[in-house]
């Protein structure tokens, strides 16, 4: 990709207007007041198509689909094209199922039920300090004296620790839960490294991925990652809140999931209860968004992942896109907070490894209390970045804090906000040591 990334920046760059166009929420909030999201990992905003999709279906889909009239039969179909828009998404095999949850947190408790017989006090479950708790609180919940927990470690830069994570394998371990990016930082961790160390040493174990930091920045593809389950969050990918669980069907077979007696279909096996058809519409309008994204940068991209079928194609498309254009701003964040006082960076801050992380940044400093700077960033400058644990408490604790300021970025996003952040906060700590 390294030949392709700077012909694909550009090309994204001049998409933006088209982008921005997509959320006329973005500047400003109802009440007109000026605004610059950048509070993307605690939830994306929504393409007005996915809007409009999910009011149509609010009015005209029925609840319950696959009966005979016609408004429940397309119901169905809306369930099941979004199932399949997700499975390429992930490029997944089209027999492997797609469960949708309310939130990834409750994809990952559903799977710990259904795995949970199994073990042993004797089995050892890994997780890793670098985690979001949704994919860490499930496995450590009601494990004393029934199964063991392990916490990998991780580096000083937030990159997980594949020394720790080797000295922990065993025969006795039955899972290991991972993150594909830290929700607290955006360290990508280096899946393609400790999924084949964990298949070395203890081939049967389940390999669990919390992709949803991964998500809206970077493709995905379960075919060549080698885990057993994927879970992500549709509403930190353009569309609205449900939980998403992708779970290799060789796989399925060791389940024992809860669902009420006449609820066996294996396809919705971890699905309690009936869909909403306005979270489903919304799914599919946000997917499609992005496959449009696709479609106005394939002239870039001729000849390349020919062996993908269409959709996948484009999805892969418009990621790869959106992974080169990020790049971008976040070589920008990182130069220009080199340059901002008293203001202290966690995770990767080199600007030549920005492939090793998405665009969300986490800092402290200024000789401000967290709450503080989230106040002052919205008073001086409309910017909406989050301060605190960012349910990501583990992960603080390493770093010796209880909370940081998280200003996290996505592909609508420009340089000149970036820029405008940089200023800000610029003058947000210089003012502050001249106290």
């Amino acid at each position: 990709m390294s030949d392709l990334s700077p012909r694909l920046e550009e090309a994204f760059g001049r998409l933006t207007p088209w982008i921005r166009s997509h959320f006329p929420q973005i500047e400003t909030l109802r009440n007109g007041s000026r605004r610059i999201y950048m509070d993307n990992a605690a939830g994306t905003l929504i393409p007005e198509t996915a809007a409009a999709a999910m009011a149509e279906a609010a009015l005209w889909s029925n609840p319950q689909p696959d009966r005979s009239w016609p408004a429940a039969r397309a119901a169905g179909r809306a369930i099941y094209e979004a199932r399949d828009l997700l499975r390429e998404f992930l490029n997944a095999p089209a027999e492997d199922p797609i469960f949708l949850s309310e939130s990834s947190t409750a994809s990952l408790f559903k799977l710990r039920d259904a795995l949970e017989p199994a073990w042993q006090p004797t089995s050892r479950i890994l997780v890793t300090d670098c985690d979001h708790f949704a994919n860490v609180s499930p496995w450590e919940w009601r494990a004393e004296g029934r199964w063991e927990v392990n916490r990998i470690r991780m580096a000083p830069d937030g990159t997980l620790d594949l020394d720790s994570l080797a000295g922990l394998l065993s025969s006795r371990v039955r899972l290991v839960a991972l993150s594909a990016a830290s929700n607290g930082l955006g360290t990508r961790i280096a899946l393609e490294k400790a999924i084949p160390l964990i298949r070395s040493v203890v081939p049967t174990s389940w390999v669990v991925v919390d992709a949803v930091h991964g998500a809206p920045h970077f493709p995905l593809d379960v075919a060549a990652l080698g885990a057993d389950a994927l879970a992500l969050s549709t509403y930190k990918l353009f569309g609205p809140v449900c939980g998403v669980l992708w779970i290799r069907r060789s796989r399925l077979p060791e389940l024992q999931p809860y669902h009420v007696a006449p609820h066996d279909d294996p396809e919705t096996g971890l699905e309690w209860g009936t869909l909403n058809p306005v979270t489903v519409a919304g799914i599919r309008a946000a997917l499609e968004y992005l496959l449009r994204l696709g479609e106005r940068l394939e002239p870039v991209c001729v000849g390349r992942w020919t062996t993908y079928d269409r959709r996948r194609r484009l999805f892969k498309l418009a990621l790869e896109g959106i992974r080169a254009y990020e790049a971008g701003l976040s070589r920008q964040v990182l130069t220009g907070l080199r340059d901002v006082p008293a203001l202290e960076l966690y995770g990767i801050g080199d600007p030549d490894r920005v492939r090793e992380r998405a665009p969300t940044f986490a800092f402290a400093g200024g000789g401000m209390a967290d709450p503080v700077w989230e106040q002052e960033l919205w008073v001086r400058g409309g910017i909406q970045a989050a301060c605190g644990n960012h349910y990501a408490g583990s992960l603080l604790r390493g770093l010796g804090r209880q909370g940081a300021v998280r200003a996290s970025l996505a592909h609508y996003n420009t340089s000149d906000e970036v820029a405008f952040l940089l200023r800000v906060l610029t003058d947000l700590c210089t003012s502050t040591a001249r106290r």
